[in-house]
């Protein structure tokens, strides 16, 4: 399956047992102005490195069930303060959270994520991260020049784990799972992601 463009990440912090905590809004990065969005993703680790076991002066038997070390390379552009310091699990200060910091206390939560893109006809599809933390690794500056201004998207980096999910009656413990059509992906970010707590309650 080839996929074409990349319009929306939509992510959501977990609770400690992996489910997703509902005090918490979903977090949509889809190119909004000022609202961020997402311009790449680099999915690594799927298939397990396959060892052979050898009997009889043979290849016997080859161990291959599972997942390897999975990890997503997200781009973000102009990711909001407020939603990059709760992925981060960054340490705030002052009543505005303006004032932020990386220390021995930085200890980024449990997040789930869905990405969502189309097929080459248009039909919508999903890459669902059940379970895991995001990291940015560092930042940069550079002097202003008489180039046109590019800004470029900062480099996350996704590592993931294993939940178990229910999907019609269905429970399996997954990393990873995708979705194909419309009324799939809805069905699987529900099931990932959950459903916003209306206002007020």
């Amino acid at each position: 399956m080839e996929t074409y463009g990349f319009d929306k990440l939509s992510i959501r912090v977990l609770k400690n047992d992996l489910t997703p905590d509902t005090t918490k809004k979903i977090h949509v990065l889809d190119g909004t102005p000022k609202e961020g969005g997402p311009t790449a993703m680099e999915l690594t680790g799927l298939s397990k490195e396959a060892q052979k076991v050898f009997a009889g002066d043979r290849e016997y038997y080859i161990v291959r069930k599972g997942t390897g070390n999975v990890a997503s390379n997200f781009g973000l552009l102009d990711v909001p303060f407020a939603i990059e310091q709760e992925l981060l699990g960054l340490v705030t200060f002052g009543t505005d959270g303006g004032i932020d910091g990386f220390g021995k206390n930085t200890e980024a939560p449990y997040c789930a994520a869905v990405a969502e893109s189309e097929d080459l006809y248009g039909e919508p599809v999903a890459f669902a991260f059940l379970a895991g933390s995001f990291n940015r690794d560092g930042f940069s500056l550079a002097t202003k020049n008489d180039e046109d201004f590019n800004p470029e998207a900062g480099e996350y980096v996704y590592n993931a784990m294993s939940r178990d999910i229910t999907i019609d009656a269905k429970t399996e413990s997954m990393t990873v799972m995708r979705a194909f059509g419309e009324e799939n992906v809805e069905s699987l970010k529900t099931a990932v992601l959950g459903t916003e707590t209306p206002s007020g309650e």
